[in-house]
């Protein structure tokens, strides 16, 4: 025991080894350099170690956690109507991929008439790469080529519009229906909206036997049948609703002086006027179902400066053209089809006033169509062609 604890007593020496200065000196460089290696590595591990505990701490959450950009004044679960969401094999959501929006796909007027006839078209319309399919379901004599539930109108199909609407759906399309408004032989007579005499007897167009009616833009049961149509489409499904031929007759000159002098045709403010009631007519049964409107004028109409008679007669008002949906139809012509489409560019821009259009361009060659687009493509405006 006497030797263990000789071995573990320390002997303290009275002779200082280090100048007492020097030592001092030493020790506070000491402790300034431990406090900045301190900091140093709290920062780092702070920096390093914060992520990481986030990480492992919120991996179990990806959808709290996890930030998706989206476009200033946009909402990040909106989906637009014409777009498709794409998931890529990661699970992670990526940017909707907008589809041609203005492109349109028209269906024969014979593919409502059955079933057969429709998915045929349907299936042909696959290949088109459009996203929207418009089904002519009035055409210009006033047939209803869907079973109606409007009185007194004459229906060649037996399937309604609810079901035509839903096939077109069905195949991955935005139902659209086309309707002629004021061409018209068949419903004028039996709804009493046709033109007529001051007498009150029936005007026609032409010669007897030859002559048609038509729907007159000045009559209120015109607007009323006009706006019944659009809502009865509108709330069976169709989200757009192309008008047709919202025109005048082209009058003989003893019409506007003579035979129909009662009515305001050589005032062309009031007929233009009265062509947009139609339009808002239209407009007005279309937002019931919560569809919009579209109206279909000519190139050819439009460009021109006497547009009466024309079905770009509305185009008189500028203002309300802004403000409006149009699709403009154009055939190139002469046999530089893409000189010419830039010809007609030029007086189109002029003819709209401002207002913006999607062109519907047909030709008898897809070389001619192509020609025309690139013309259209170069002006910045959306052409599409079927």
């Amino acid at each position: 025991m006497k030797n263990k604890k000789t071995k573990i007593k320390i002997k303290r020496s009275k002779v200082n080894l280090y100048n007492k200065k020097k030592n001092k000196t030493k020790q506070v460089v000491a402790i300034i350099i431990t406090a900045a290696a301190a900091c140093a590595l709290c920062i780092l591990g702070y920096g390093i170690g914060k992520p990481l505990m986030d990480y492992f701490k919120n991996r179990g959450s990806t959808a709290e956690s996890s930030s998706v950009w989206t476009p200033a004044g946009s909402e990040a679960s909106a989906v637009p109507e014409n777009s498709t969401s794409v998931n890529s094999s990661s699970g992670t959501s990526e940017e909707p991929v907008p589809l041609l929006s203005n492109a349109v796909y028209y269906l024969s007027n014979a593919a409502t008439l059955s079933y057969a006839s429709l998915n045929s078209e349907l299936a042909a319309a696959k290949s088109a790469g459009v996203s929207v399919v418009a089904a002519t379901l009035k055409d210009n004599e006033g047939s209803f080529l869907y079973s109606s539930a409007i009185k007194k109108v004459t229906c060649k199909s037996t399937l309604s519009a609810s079901q035509i609407c839903e096939e077109i759906e069905k195949a991955g399309f935005i139902p659209a229906a086309k309707i002629s408004t004021l061409k018209d032989k068949t419903n004028g007579v039996p709804l009493g909206c046709n033109y007529k005499f001051a007498n009150g007897t029936i005007w026609i167009d032409d010669v007897p036997g030859k002559g048609k009616t038509w729907l007159s833009a000045f009559d209120d049961k015109t607007l009323s049948f006009i706006k019944e149509i659009t809502a009865e489409l509108s709330q069976s499904g169709f989200k757009r609703i192309i008008l047709a031929d919202t025109m005048y007759p082209n009058f003989y000159p003893v019409d506007i002086k003579t035979n129909l002098s009662h009515l305001p045709l050589s005032d062309k403010s009031k007929r233009t006027e009265a062509l947009w009631n139609v339009v808002n007519s239209a407009a007005e049964g279309a937002q019931s179902g919560g569809a919009e409107v579209y109206i279909e004028m000519s190139g050819a109409a439009m460009i021109k400066e006497k547009k009466d008679g024309t079905n770009a007669e509305l185009a008189y008002n500028a203002s309300m053209l802004k403000t409006s949906n149009l699709i403009v139809y154009y055939s190139p012509t002469g046999p530089d089809a893409y000189t010419s489409a830039q010809t007609f560019i030029t007086s189109l821009k002029e003819a709209l006033s401002g207002a913006e259009c999607v062109v519907r361009i047909t030709g008898s060659s897809s070389a001619i169509v192509e020609s025309a687009k690139k013309a259209f493509d170069e002006a910045g405006i959306e052409a599409f062609s079927q």
